[in-house]
């Protein structure tokens, strides 16, 4: 049983401190469930836990989503709802699925809400409340962020440099440094999927199609950031430009690049 994504990793967190200790905390009380293979009630109890601690955490959520006049509140909310639903249908499949499949099922809940709500919903939070200059000062690399292939790992350190390359324009002719470097950025993230598409076809990688469907959906993504470019101010640029990389990219290199590496190396 694959239990790679459900535990937690310094890769997810967002930055704030009490939102990503709360996080960690979701991650722990899933882990638990790895721990009873033979006993139902033990399981259920641990998934109880689970969305006693989810609302909890949720409402915690909301409450600082209000405070800071968050203008997506009430569509937040309604992710919230569902996250909840879906582990209540999960308590009502243990009575007649088997142990390992509600394992399963709940890995799958981890890997496919839980993470993906962290990294590209929560996130973006945060994002709204950091201040321009903040944003660029922490907007680097991180070894955290590392899939443990070292050719795909550097081709991920290249976009970040010309993401941070594009920013500097200080000196410059700004709209001719920001055309030449958007566009060395875009030019540069087609190779990298074109290469991790080929290493994914070389390893046979069960989810080459649903990988490479990714892939396009962050080039248009990009595309649609680009056409936008003319009618931004500088600020709303850089915030775009540090949004697009630090939560669409980083999203997709944690979640679905990871899970390359990971899959090859169970072989």
């Amino acid at each position: 049983m694959n239990t790679y994504l459900a535990t937690w990793d310094s890769a997810y967190s967002i930055g704030h401190e009490k939102v990503d200790q709360e996080h960690k905390k979701l991650f722990e009380i899933a882990s638990k469930a790895y721990k009873c293979q033979n006993n139902k009630a033990e399981l259920m109890s641990i998934i109880k836990e689970l969305i006693k601690y989810t609302k909890f955490h949720f409402s915690n959520e909301e409450n600082y989503m209000e405070s800071i006049g968050y203008k997506n509140v009430e569509e937040h909310k309604s992710i919230h709802k569902e996250i909840v639903n879906k582990l209540n249908q999960l308590i009502k499949k243990l009575k007649t699925s088997s142990i390992e499949e509600n394992i399963k099922e709940l890995s799958d809940f981890i890997n496919t809400n839980l993470l993906q709500h962290i990294l590209l919903v929560d996130k973006k939070v945060h994002h709204t409340m950091k201040s321009r200059e903040d944003l660029k000062k922490h907007f680097a690399w991180k070894n955290s962020y590392e899939v443990k292939n070292e050719k795909i790992d550097n081709e991920h350190k290249e976009l970040f440099k010309l993401a941070i390359e594009a920013l500097n324009y200080h000196d410059k002719d700004i709209k001719k440094h920001i055309k030449i470097t958007i566009n060395k950025l875009y030019e540069y993230m087609k190779y990298h999927f074109e290469n991790e598409e080929k290493y994914m076809a070389s390893i046979e990688y069960p989810h080459l199609k649903e990988h490479i469907a990714q892939h396009k959906k962050i080039i248009n993504e990009m595309n649609s950031f680009i056409k936008s470019i003319p009618l931004l101010t500088l600020i709303d640029f850089e915030r775009k430009l540090i949004e697009y990389i630090d939560i669409w990219l980083i999203g997709h290199i944690i979640y679905e690049d990871r899970k390359i590496v990971n899959e090859n190396n169970s072989y």
